[in-house]
C-alpha cells in the first residue's frame, strides 16, 4: 500500500493493514482471521474483514472491474462478445435463470496503484533505478540493455496505429513493466483439476533483485477457472485497454520533487511457458508445422510410418532427384514484426476458408496477438524463452534420460555419450556437497534432483544433488569433462 499517505491514515487504519497483511501472506481464513478479531477485540483495535476491505478500498482508490465470462472460463463478454448470450466455445449461458450472468471475472486496475507509487518517498527512490540506469554497449545486464529498449527510446510512441508527438520513456518516471502469466492447479492437484490463470505485471523500474519479489509484483486479475481460458484475449482486453490509457498518461503528484507530472507506463515484453506464449501471440505452437515463434524453420512429419507429429531436423528428409532443404542454426530466417502483421493480412485476404487455413498452416499463425493497441510490443522479441520451463523442466531432464540411456529406449548406437555408472557417483560426490551452499535456493532445481534420482537411484542410491551443462553431444568425455568442470567451478 505504497499510496496511502500518512496524512490521512488513523492508526486503526494502519492496524487494519497489517493485520490484513498478516491474513494474506500466512494464508489465514476467513473465519480464523474473524475469530482473532473476536478473541482479542478488548485489546487490539482491528476491525473485522468485511470492514477492513471496504476501508482499504476506499484508501486506496484502486475499485476492481467485474466482466462477465464463462461459467468453464472459456472467454469473457468483452469487445465483440459482450452481447453474446453463448459461449462460443460450450455454449453454456450467459446469464442464469435470474438473469445474473454465471460467472464473472475480476479486474484490477494498474493505473491508480502506478500513480500511488510516488507518493511514498521510498518508493520514489526505488522508481528511479530505471531513469539512473547507464547501458553499455556490447553489455547485457538487464532489460534495458536490450535492443527492443534501446529502439523504443528512438521511437515515438504509436496508439492504435496513430504516431504521437512524444517518445517511448521519454519522462523520467515513465515506467516499464512486462505481463507475466501462467495456468496453474488448484487444490493441490498436477493434472486434469480445477486451475485459474493469474494476471500479474512485473515493475522493471525496480532493481533486479526486488522486482521479483511477491510483494512489489502486480496483479492485474485471475482468470477464475475451473479450465484454462479457449479465448484469452477476451479476457485481457481490459488490461490492452488501460495500456492505451498508461501510455496516453494518467495525472501523478510525485513527493520527492512536490510537483504534478504526467506519468507514462509501457508493457514492453510477455512472459509465460510455451504454451503461454502461443496464447499471447495467436500462433499454431511447438506442434505445428511452423511451430518456433522466433524464426521460419518448418518442421516435417514421419509420413513413412503415418507420423502426425511434427519434428524439426536442421536437415529435411530429401526426395528422389530433389535436392534437401537444409537450415543453417547460426543464420535462421528469424520473424519479424512487420512480418506477423503482413501474415495475418494475407490470411484474412483469402479467397476462401481453405485457402486461408492453409496459409496459417505454413506461417504457423492463428489469429492476431493479444495486444496491440499500443506500439510498446515487438512481437518478435517481447517474447523471451522461458529458461526455466525450457532447460531446467525440460531440456536438461531429457538430456539425464538421454545419457543414463532411459530416453524413449533409444540406445547410444554409434556414439559414446552415455555416462557410465560410476562417473554419475563421482558427480554426485562432488556436487552433494556444492548443493548446500549454492544450488539449493534456485527455484526450480529441485525438479531437476528428484529427476536425476529417479533415474539412476537403482544403481546410485542417495548420492546429493547434481546440476548439469545443456549439452548436445555425441562425445561422452567431453559432457564429463563439462559436468565435472562445473561442479568444481561451484565448489571453487
Amino acid at each position: 500500500m505504497h499510496g496511502l499517505g500518512n496524512n490521512i491514515l488513523t492508526e486503526q487504519d494502519h492496524d487494519n493493514i497489517r493485520a490484513f497483511k498478516l491474513r494474506i501472506m500466512s494464508n489465514m481464513s476467513h473465519s480464523v482471521f474473524n475469530q482473532m478479531h473476536y478473541t482479542f477485540g478488548h485489546k487490539l483495535d482491528i476491525s473485522s474483514e468485511w470492514v477492513i476491505l471496504h476501508r482499504m478500498a476506499t484508501l486506496s482508490g484502486v475499485e476492481p472491474k467485474a466482466y462477465d465470462c464463462c461459467i468453464n472460463s472459456c472467454m469473457a463478454y468483452t469487445r465483440t462478445h459482450a452481447q453474446k448470450q453463448l459461449c462460443d466455445y460450450c455454449h453454456e449461458n450467459h446469464f442464469s435463470l435470474s438473469g445474473k450472468p454465471c460467472q464473472q471475472f475480476l479486474y484490477l486496475p494498474v493505473g491508480p496503484r502506478l500513480t500511488s507509487f510516488f507518493q511514498n518517498k521510498k518508493m520514489v527512490e526505488k522508481l528511479s533505478y530505471r531513469c539512473n540506469y547507464v547501458s553499455e554497449p556490447g553489455t547485457i545486464e538487464d532489460v534495458f540493455d536490450a535492443e527492443h529498449y534501446q529502439t523504443l527510446l528512438k521511437s515515438k510512441v504509436v496508439i492504435d496505429g496513430q504516431e504521437k508527438h512524444w517518445r517511448y520513456f521519454s519522462g523520467k518516471n515513465d515506467i516499464a513493466f512486462s505481463l507475466c502469466t501462467d495456468g496453474y492447479q488448484l487444490l493441490g492437484k498436477r493434472r486434469k483439476g480445477p486451475s485459474a490463470t493469474p494476471i500479474v505485471l512485473q515493475n522493471f523500474n525496480l532493481s533486479p533483485e526486488i522486482r521479483i519479489k511477491l510483494d512489489d509484483l502486480i496483479c492485474a486479475g485471475v482468470i477464475p477457472g475451473p479450465k484454462p481460458p479457449k479465448d484469452m484475449a477476451s479476457f485481457f482486453a481490459p488490461l490492452d485497454d488501460e495500456c492505451v490509457t498508461l501510455a496516453v498518461g494518467l495525472p501523478a503528484y510525485d513527493c520527492v520533487a512536490k510537483q504534478n507530472f504526467t506519468l507514462h507506463a509501457y508493457n514492453i515484453f510477455m512472459e509465460g511457458d510455451i504454451v503461454a506464449m502461443e496464447k499471447m501471440l495467436g500462433i499454431k505452437g511447438h506442434n505445428g508445422f511452423s511451430p518456433c515463434r522466433s524464426c521460419d524453420i518448418k518442421g516435417c512429419r514421419d509420413v513413412t510410418h503415418g507420423g502426425k507429429t511434427y519434428y524439426v531436423p536442421l536437415g529435411l528428409p530429401g526426395l528422389k532427384g530433389k535436392p534437401s532443404k537444409q537450415w543453417n542454426p547460426k543464420k535462421l530466417d528469424k520473424r519479424t514484426h512487420e512480418g506477423f502483421a503482413d501474415r495475418l493480412a494475407e490470411i484474412k485476404q483469402a479467397g476462401n476458408k481453405k485457402h486461408a487455413a492453409k496459409l496459417a498452416t505454413h506461417y504457423g499463425i492463428r489469429e492476431a496477438p493479444i495486444f496491440g493497441r499500443v506500439g510498446s510490443i515487438n512481437y518478435a522479441r517481447s517474447c523471451p524463452w522461458d529458461w526455466m520451463h525450457l532447460f531446467l523442466l525440460n531440456v536438461i531432464p531429457n538430456l539425464i534420460d538421454h545419457w543414463t540411456g532411459n530416453f524413449k529406449n533409444l540406445d547410444a548406437g554409434t556414439g559414446t555419450f552415455e555416462i557410465a555408472p560410476q562417473i554419475w557417483a563421482e558427480i554426485g560426490e562432488e556436487t552433494a556437497a556444492a548443493v548446500q551452499i549454492f544450488l539449493q535456493p534456485l527455484y526450480g532445481f529441485s525438479a531437476i534432483l528428484q529427476k536425476i534420482r529417479a533415474c539412476l537411484q537403482q544403481s546410485l542410491g542417495p548420492f546429493g544433488s547434481c546440476t548439469l551443462h545443456p549439452l548436445s553431444c555425441s562425445d561422452g568425455s567431453k559432457i564429463q569433462s563439462t559436468i565435472i568442470t562445473c561442479v568444481h567451478w561451484l565448489k571453487s
